[in-house]
């Protein structure tokens, strides 16, 4: 029997990692690349495998990246959590590493189905914690919101997209937008913006894993088709009477003095605000970022 075109793009998508994880720099994503676990859904993924890290043993904890980055944004608190839990991070549909089918839609109530489908498969059912980091954020309300009886605690970590209304980018500046967010140097500069200190903290490591994913087969056109949706915005409606703890750097430039403003006036959020940290507690602050994470979700 030949392989279905869906078959020979899973093969593809996966011979495309296990050779940009040879390449890999830092140990740390070089130690959760090799824990990625290739997990094959149902028909409504045409049977695709999509790559999920698990690892550690314990209550489950769903961790989702943010906006075009991937699973190796949490390679600095990965093995701290993994002793206390068991850890899933989840490439997001149409992000990372997961494999882009040209047929598909790229958009918020995808990626939600999608994660859905990712924890039915996994037979995770309940006690589940997550951890959301800026658009995750966003994707970790609205999983909420649809299945919050599966759902113990939430971790928000410089969450965007609580606000506004969804933008739609249409054809062509969507495909123009992604192009140019796939230029090394804007690759780059956007790197940078993310840490507090950035001329202390950024190197080739850094640089590597933000755009190491580029090179996955469709990764503008899933890009270009989430710009059109509109993506994640004003997902603060879906905040449930889940218990909710939002770490956010004080020196995050991408949300913003007057985004964090606005979280901290939701009193569910139960905002904590860090010195000396950027849009990603889990990076600029992983040893602390970790600390809170576990004494928040065992007691």
């Amino acid at each position: 029997m030949t392989k279905t075109r869906f078959q020979k793009l899973s093969d593809l998508n996966i011979e495309f990692f296990e050779s940009a994880k040879k390449s890999l720099l830092d140990p740390l994503a070089l130690d959760l690349a090799n824990d990625v676990k290739w997990v094959k859904l149902n028909g409504n993924w045409n049977y695709l495998k999509f790559p999920v890290v698990i690892g550690g043993e314990g209550q489950p904890i769903l961790l989702l990246h943010g906006f075009d980055s991937s699973f190796l944004e949490f390679r600095r608190i990965y093995l701290s959590l993994k002793k206390n839990f068991q850890v899933i991070i989840p490439d997001l549909l149409g992000f990372g590493f997961s494999p882009r089918c040209a047929t598909y839609e790229y958009k918020p109530s995808k990626i939600i189905s999608y994660l859905i489908d990712i924890l039915e498969t996994l037979k995770i059912k309940n006690n589940l914690k997550v951890i959301g980091a800026s658009m995750g954020g966003s994707t970790a309300l609205k999983l909420s919101y649809e299945i919050p009886s599966s759902i113990d605690k939430i971790i928000l970590l410089s969450p965007a997209g609580l606000f506004g209304e969804p933008k739609s980018i249409p054809f062509p500046l969507n495909q123009l937008g992604a192009s140019f967010l796939g230029l090394p140097q804007v690759r780059k500069s956007l790197c940078r913006q993310a840490f507090a200190y950035p001329d202390e903290c950024v190197g080739k490591m850094e640089e590597q894993i933000a755009s190491i994913h580029l090179g996955c087969k469709g990764w503008r056109n899933s890009l270009a088709s989430f710009a059109k949706s509109g993506g994640f915005s004003g997902t603060s409606k879906y905040i449930q009477n889940i218990p909710i703890k939002t770490l956010c750097g004080e020196n995050d430039r991408i949300l913003g003095k007057k985004e964090i403003k606005n979280i901290k006036k939701i009193e569910k959020l139960n905002f904590v605000g860090l010195q000396n940290c950027g849009h990603l507690p889990h990076i600029d602050l992983p040893t602390l970022s970790s600390k809170i994470i576990r004494d928040y979700f065992c007691n």
